[in-house]
């Protein structure tokens, strides 16, 4: 299999490729140049052709999939951000929602055989009722400028398959960690400050938003699998969720990190990091994706949350030398 990944540099990009197995070449585009990213040159050994793409630009989009026509495409490129949305809500419609259409269409005239995973969010659900698993028959109902971006995105791939026929699958995928996530996120941000505070390098205080919120933090290592498995086996046309369906309470996430790394740290609530409308309950049923494609999250949340800190820790090391 031909296989192109937009936004291969990013976070799950670099995972997707671990997990990928033999028996497909590689082509990943990305908004900057390799040599510009983290781990640019080890990416590059496992691409068989690697270009600068602005997701924006449909007809660089379209030169690019016709360049490569490859059997199947994992659309990872967005602004992934609900916080980074609420400051740039032009910006991440643009990429997010309208990125989305320039490949769809992309797609449409140059290899309209292929299998293309449209990578979207449980965000565009907005927030579920407290103690019930979100079905992909919900209405969505997104809270922030990013969860309407990828609702947005969600209807393009499904108004494509059904009028165009492309073996369009979408997912509405949960909060989900590991090692390598960058500290924009929550569990990331956490990991980080605990870190440097493990080093030295700041005071014993993490500073933290809402801590209150429940839910879903998955293992991006199963997230990727997930993926894999509706390439291979998913239903063109349909949404699925890849979940676990297991809510967390970030607060008690928060109190398991800094006991593992065996770090006493006061908590410090930080205006700057509340989100308006935030989602307060987020947790997903698993029963369509894994009755599909026989899909099931593998990694317990211990060692997640292990890998993500020792990640941290080893970067904090890395850059302050100790």
């Amino acid at each position: 299999m031909r296989l192109l990944i937009t936004g291969v540099a990013g976070f799950v990009g670099h995972h997707l490729l671990d997990s990928w197995g033999p028996g497909a070449e590689f082509h990943g585009v990305d908004r900057a140049a390799l040599e510009a990213t983290p781990g640019g040159e080890a990416l590059r050994a496992r691409l068989a052709s690697y270009r600068p793409l602005d997701i924006t630009n449909a007809a660089a989009v379209e030169e690019a999939v016709r360049a490569i026509r490859p059997d199947g495409l994992v659309h990872l490129a967005a602004q992934a951000s609900g916080a980074v949305s609420l400051l740039q809500p032009v910006e991440t419609f643009r990429v997010n929602a309208l990125g989305t259409l320039h490949l769809l269409d992309a797609v449409r005239g140059a290899c309209p055989e292929a299998a293309l995973l449209l990578v979207g969010s449980a965000d565009a659900y907005g927030s579920g009722n407290p103690g019930s698993r979100i079905r992909e028959d919900a209405p969505l109902r997104p809270q922030n400028p990013y969860g309407l971006s990828k609702a947005t995105q969600d209807a393009w791939g499904e108004l494509y398959a059904r009028t165009y026929g492309l073996r369009v699958l979408r997912t509405r995928t949960f909060s989900h960690t590991g090692p390598g996530q960058r500290p924009q996120f929550a569990l990331a941000a956490f990991a980080e400050q605990i870190a440097r505070v493990d080093a030295g390098l700041q005071p014993a205080e993490i500073r933290v938003g809402s801590l209150d919120a429940r839910r879903e933090y998955g293992d991006v290592r199963d997230v990727v699998a997930a993926y894999r498995a509706l390439v291979e086996r998913g239903e063109a046309g349909e949404a699925y969720n890849v979940c676990t369906g297991e809510g967390h309470r970030l607060g008690d996430l928060l109190d398991r990190l800094l006991a593992l790394a065996g770090v006493r740290a006061a908590i410090v609530s930080d205006p700057a990091r509340q989100r308006v409308r935030d989602v307060t309950h987020l947790v997903g049923d698993p029963t369509k994706i894994r009755t599909r494609t026989g899909w099931e999250p593998r990694i317990p949340l211990e060692r997640t949350l292990t890998d993500l800190y020792q990640d941290a820790r080893e970067r904090v090391r890395r850059e302050s030398g100790r």
